[in-house]
């Protein structure tokens, strides 16, 4: 049986201080915080796996996919060191060095479904 990745991701996280709080099956938030994450309260993000691949999802929101053969635990690092608020956009610098592919909203909505969540 293969490892859940959102646990094999937050223990990795938590090793250089990053926390991963899953809010969803599918959604792993990465923050500093404490407790229920907030975009006023400091930089923050989330991932989702699926089939193999990370998508980095931020607060506009905007979504990438994320190439199996990039280290994630290495991006997630560059993102939470771009500042102290919420993360809207990845910066192109982190863009270009983890060759992050934007992807749409509709395209997101396929591989991680929230219709119906909440009712």
């Amino acid at each position: 049986m293969q490892p859940d990745p959102y646990i094999t991701l937050t223990e990795a996280l938590a090793a250089i201080g990053l926390i991963g709080q899953r809010s969803r099956p599918d959604q792993l938030i990465i923050s500093v915080q404490q407790g229920p994450v907030w975009p006023n309260r400091g930089n923050s993000f989330w991932l989702s796996h699926n089939e193999g691949l990370w998508y980095l999802s931020t607060w506009l929101p905007a979504c990438y996919r994320v190439p199996a053969d990039q280290d994630i635990v290495s991006l997630c690092a560059a993102c939470m060191s771009v500042g102290s608020s919420a993360l809207y956009r990845v910066p192109p610098d982190i863009l270009a060095r983890y060759q992050l592919q934007e992807i749409d909203d509709r395209q997101y909505e396929r591989l991680f479904p929230t219709e119906g969540e909440g009712d």
